[in-house]
């Protein structure tokens, strides 16, 4: 399986382009949520993103001082950048990222990042890290396709093991309801009191 095109689409559910062993191109559309594992691993490409596009937050921050940033923290790069698509060149040496950015005034914009050789681009000294990323991006992928690990499972009844509950019943029959008798001391009548004031039992039909 070889990847040309992963994408998360805005219903959180996955697109892929890849080739398979025959070399047929084949565009697989999700409809199944994709697993928070699947999610976190474009998370993880975003420091990568905002470094590879030159944003405002890379000045003074390092690779990892942007990886540690707080995903709940509103000025984390995690709360206004997103990685939605991961494109793949021949042999997935190539990569280029496609993303957006929350503006201060909260308008969305695009980003894309340029392409990049994984292997040998002199311009990036975090290709180890990168490469790293793109492959558990991929190997999550292949568990969305291949094992169905999504987020959200449609659950099945086996209607074959639950059996039938009409089995014995016959055309015509009418269902008889069953009503326990009374338990303890005294069933089946109650205490009443009488004129004189001694009390005396009633039959209760």
């Amino acid at each position: 399986m070889e990847f040309k095109k992963i994408q998360l689409t805005k219903q959180n559910t996955l697109t892929v382009v890849y080739k398979n062993a025959d070399s047929d191109t084949i565009t697989m559309v999700g409809a199944n949520i994709v697993h928070k594992d699947l999610k976190r691993a474009f998370r993880d490409l975003v420091p990568h993103l905002v470094l590879l596009t030159e944003q405002r937050e890379c000045v003074n921050n390092s690779l990892q001082s942007l990886k540690n940033q707080d995903v709940l923290d509103d000025k984390s790069v995690y709360r206004r950048y997103s990685v939605m698509e991961v494109s793949l060149g021949e042999k997935e040496v190539e990569v280029s990222m496609s993303g957006t950015r929350i503006l201060d005034r909260g308008d969305v914009v695009g980003i894309d990042s340029p392409k990049l050789n994984v292997e040998e681009d002199e311009h990036y000294e975090h290709l180890d890290d990168l490469s790293l990323a793109i492959d558990n991006l991929k190997y999550e992928t292949k568990q969305y396709i291949e094992q169905k690990k999504w987020g959200l499972k449609e659950g099945t009844l086996n209607f074959g093991e639950a059996g039938d509950p009409f089995k014995d019943v016959k055309p015509g029959d009418v269902p008889v309801a069953k009503i326990p008798a009374p338990k303890g001391k005294g069933a089946g009548s109650r205490p009443v009191k009488s004129r004189n004031g001694k009390k005396e039992k009633a039959k209760v039909a």
